[in-house]
């Protein structure tokens, strides 16, 4: 223990008499560390960290589908079919909740408010093994229709809505114009399905038709599902007995409708965790290899201090061996000062990563999945410990194995690099050439990386979704009361007047009216007999995504109008309904030549024709990675499909946000109950994108950092290289090299060693960002512009940085140079 103290003190007095080095190393290490540390911080939360609720390990999310089906849900979800059939006879699983999400027009103490909720079986909260802060949950009987007037307050909502006042269960509450009385409050820390649901009501499952026809009549619901294994039980076993449940299911057309028609129905079962981040997961374990090359890069940056200082040290060490200090003295040594700076980089690091996640909230994208579980804890802090330690092991194993090629009478009697072996001489310069080339490597597969990223990311931000955002300003009205409005064509009435009002703002181009627009949370799909069917075909049935319009509508959101024309004020009263349908509906569902082709439909006892009046470019509803769909647009006439909110698109002349309080007191005007959210087209779609921009921005950051080492480490290496070859260059200039040759000597020493580095990088990167397939978005793995980029970007550092020894090593005085030892 003495003698490390006193290697540990001899490491501190070093480092204080090389202030320059000590602190280039405790940055460089300081900077993969911290690094390192911050990203394990995110995985750990977001993959790893368990869920807070009971048996978390046994909770899983049941989803449903018909593989090779393309189907407009963007979720895993259960229908309530195989819910029923599961759930009477389970012996996998032990429990079965379900849940949707949901937002309500509540009456609370300072004003009406749209709130994030959930809707949840009675089941859910024994599921996660909760119990109630305040009151109770729901019984069972509160999950049937007429019995679910009642609601459960979260800890924050009871907190921030009503002030945290303790007699709060049995107080009414207006939810969607509904009297509902307050049952419990939830316990502090507890949230479900996210931190942003502040009430939950009792879902009411419904149970499937008595008189349902496979492939004809009968009701679907979809739901997302929850289930508890049973002790032992294995995914694949649940999901063996749940796809048996479902396929003895009796599956009406409606199936089809929401599944898609593909192979026979398959029932998964994945881990809660697993599916709540499977968007994220691909980009975070790129992102997680990215930080290790960065940690690589940093440790082989301060092995080559080591190894450079070495040199001015290789007497000191010599003197100390000849004295009686044994290699594995001296090497032990060696590996303490690099055990100290890692120390004192490891700490630098752990502060800036507990800086960067106490940051991290603001910066990250809001729909980035579990974000309040990255935190700084004793995980982190042992995994910074381990950082260090590894890393002071890599940086420390160089300088140390070359104390032992040391040959004590060369040095000690001044010989040169090649007899006295050590720091100096070819071995030592190959592995200082060796090291950089790693440096090289590493930097090149994260550039290839992160310009797989940019590709990928300015591929999905110029798809053409089928609309213009720029300018359109969108607001979601939620009436209360606004189902029983809508059975009576009331919302109907309050959206059209709502429009007329928006149209008569200062600004406005174009506005209207819809149950649903793109990057929303609504969803209407509708299923008929193909209008047309191609000779010799078999009927088959139509499914669209259904758009119920008011005029202006198509100019207000920019529609990409391909043949005919939108909707006018006049087609409101003709004995024609229109209809306008986009391109994949067109092509799958009609006639080559669509526009003016009429039909005949039956809704009811009313019979009435349909005439096609234009085709417009597809609107990719869910996002600019989403699937095209079928869709057709309706206009908004008698009691239209409205329920309990609509909402509305304007397009403005100017800045379209400057009209948002305007257009809150023209809704206000006529709706004053109603709660209204306001945004830009423009910002829905940033936000749609904000994931794979965040993971970008983060590896682009990653391979800007090793850019930068590889560029300090080519720059240090090469310096001490000049230094111990000045008799060579001395030489040269006496024989009549000039200035040009030099500098062109040591430029290309350099570009060598960063050009084989290159290469190496090049042919692991082919290797290795084949698993970043599911990270991109309209590039391949092997995108040539991306694996062109890398050495385009990496090699003029690389010449940058061996320019100032290049030009240092051309100002040698030949006769200086000759003269020195």
């Amino acid at each position: 223990m003495e003698t490390l103290l006193q290697d540990v003190r001899y490491a501190v007095v070093s480092a204080g008499r090389n202030k320059a080095f000590a602190l280039a190393a405790v940055l460089t290490l300081a900077l993969g560390i911290g690094a390192t540390t911050t990203m394990f911080s995110v995985v750990y939360g977001v993959l790893l960290r368990p869920l807070p609720y009971a048996n978390a390990d046994r909770l899983v999310q049941l989803s449903e589908e018909h593989p090779g089906a393309v189907s407009p849900l963007s979720q895993p979800v259960l229908s309530n079919l195989t819910y029923y059939a599961w759930g009477e006879d389970a012996r996998t699983i032990e429990a079965l909740a379900a849940s949707s999400g949901e937002d309500y027009t509540v009456a609370l103490p300072d004003g009406t408010a749209t709130i994030h909720a959930a809707a949840v079986t009675p089941s859910l909260f024994g599921l996660l093994g909760e119990a109630p802060a305040l009151g109770r949950f729901f019984a069972p009987e509160e999950g049937k229709t007429g019995a679910n007037q009642v609601v459960v307050l979260s800890d924050r909502a009871w907190r921030e809505r009503f002030h945290a006042d303790p007699a709060v269960v049995g107080r009414g509450i207006m939810v969607d114009d509904t009297a509902c009385t307050i049952v419990g409050v939830g316990r502090p820390g507890f949230y479900f399905p996210d931190r942003e649901t502040l009430l939950w009501k009792p879902l009411t499952v419904r149970p499937p038709s008595p008189d349902a026809v496979a492939g004809k009549r009968g009701n679907i619901a979809v739901l997302t599902a929850f289930a508890r294994l049973k002790p032992g039980v294995t995914a694949p076993q649940a999901e063996a007995e749940g796809t048996a449940a479902a396929r003895r299911t009796i599956r009406p057309l409606a199936d089809s409708l929401l599944f898609g028609v593909g192979g026979p129905l398959v029932v998964h079962v994945r881990g809660v965790v697993d599916e709540m981040t499977a968007k994220i997961r691909p980009a975070l374990l790129v992102l997680a290899a990215g930080v290790v090359c960065v940690l690589l890069i940093a440790c082989a940056n301060v092995a080559n201090l080591f190894l450079s200082r070495g040199v001015a040290r290789q007497r000191e060490l010599t003197v100390r061996a000849a004295i009686g200090a044994s290699r594995a003295r001296i090497a032990r040594q060696l590996v303490t000062e690099s055990a100290v700076l890692a120390a004192i980089g490891g700490g630098a690091g752990l502060f800036g990563a507990w800086a960067v996640v106490r940051l991290m909230p603001s910066v990250a994208p809001r729909s980035f999945p579990r974000l309040d579980a990255v935190r700084m804890d004793g995980r982190t802090v042992a995994f910074a410990a381990a950082a260090a330690v590894v890393t002071a092991i890599l940086s420390g194993l160089a300088p140390a194995l070359r104390v032992s090629r040391i040959r004590l009478v060369d040095s000690l009697h001044g010989g040169d690099g090649a007899s006295s072996g050590g720091f100096r001489g070819p071995r030592a310069q190959r592995t200082r050439d060796l090291i950089l080339g790693a440096e090289a490597a590493f930097a090149v597969i994260l550039l290839v990386g992160a310009l797989l990223l940019s590709r990928s990311f300015v591929r999905l931000t110029h798809v053409d979704a089928g609309y213009s955002p720029s300018g359109v300003l969108t607001a979601m009205v939620f009436v209360p009361g606004g189902d029983a409005r809508a059975q009576s064509g009331a919302m109907s009435a309050l959206a059209a007047e709502a429009v007329e009002r928006v149209r008569a703002l200062p600004g406005v181009v174009a506005a209207g009216a819809t149950n649903m627009m793109p990057l929303d949370r609504s969803l209407d799909i509708v299923g008929f007999p193909a209008p047309w069917t191609p000779p010799g075909s078999a009927r088959s049935t139509a499914r669209a995504l259904s758009y119920w319009v008011t005029p202006g509508y198509a100019e207000a959101l920019g529609l990409r109008l391909r043949a005919g024309r939108v909707f006018t004020s006049s087609d409101l009263t003709s004995a024609t309904r229109y209809w306008v349908v986009n391109e994949t509906f067109a092509r799958q569902y009609l006639p080559p030549h669509p526009v003016g082709f009429q039909f005949s439909r039956t809704a009811g006892d009313t019979k009435y024709t349909i005439e096609i009046l234009g085709v417009v470019a597809d609107v990719l509803k869910d996002g600019n990675d989403a699937k095209a769909q079928s869709e057709l647009y309706t206009l908004l006439r008698d009691k239209a499909q409205f329920s309990s909110h609509f909402e509305i698109a304007l397009r403005a002349s100017g800045n379209p946000a400057a009209l948002a309080p305007a257009l809150r007191d023209a809704l206000h005007a006529l709706a004053p109950t109603a709660s209204i959210e306001t945004t830009t087209l423009s910002r829905r779609l940033e936000q749609s994108v904000d994931q794979p921009r965040f993971a970008m921005t983060v590896l682009v950051s990653f391979a800007a950092i090793a850019l930068a080492l590889a560029a300090i480490g080519l720059y240090g290496v090469l310096s001490y290289a000049v230094s111990q070859r000045r008799r060579e260059l001395g030489v040269r200039a006496a024989l009549g090299a000039g200035r040009p040759q030099l500098v062109g000597l040591v430029v290309r020493e350099g570009l060598v060693l960063a050009g084989i580095g290159v290469g190496v990088g090049l042919a692991a990167a082919a290797m290795l960002t084949r698993l970043m397939q599911g990270a991109l978005f309209g590039v391949t793995p092997l995108d040539a512009a991306s694996f062109a980029g890398a050495p385009i970007v990496l090699l003029p550092i690389a010449a940058a940085a061996c320019l100032i020894p290049a030009l240092r090593a051309a100002s040698t005085d030949p006769a200086e140079a000759l003269r020195c030892d």
